[in-house]
């Protein structure tokens, strides 16, 4: 599958609550996914930390999540646990977060895709509300 340059594409990253919410039939993190299959227009990303909280939250939705092929996983590397360090938060999320921070891929960052969104409060992170 081809992605869109960043110039034109929206970059989010799903975290441990949008993952649930899209395992339990979300429809706007369906909506998100299938827009994503459908054009260029999002990136989807998944921080594997992230991934692994969810499925330990509900055994299943890692495999269910694995399937979907339009999605971009990023392995937890020593970057990743180097900025969880010292965090007050799980490591899902802070591998959410540095998935979600500016970088030479993603000069905007990324959206973090959340039903949580009081949980990235102060995190210096734009957030899209996936709450119903």
């Amino acid at each position: 599958m081809s992605h869109a340059t960043p110039d034109t594409a929206v970059d989010v990253v799903l975290d441990e609550s949008a993952l649930l919410a899209l395992g339990a039939g979300n429809i706007l993190a369906s909506r998100i996914l299938h827009q994503s299959a459908a054009t260029d227009a999002w990136n989807v990303h998944v921080a594997l930390g992230a991934l692994a909280d969810a499925d330990r939250a509900r055994d299943g939705v890692a495999g269910h999540i694995a399937m979907l092929d339009q999605i971009i996983f990023h392995p937890l590397d020593l970057a990743a646990v180097l900025a969880a360090s010292g965090q007050p938060h799980t490591l899902g999320w802070s591998h959410t977060r540095h998935v979600a921070q500016p970088g030479p891929e993603r000069p905007e960052g990324a959206r973090v895709v959340t039903t949580t969104p009081k949980d990235w409060d102060g995190a210096g992170v734009r957030i899209l509300d996936i709450t119903p």
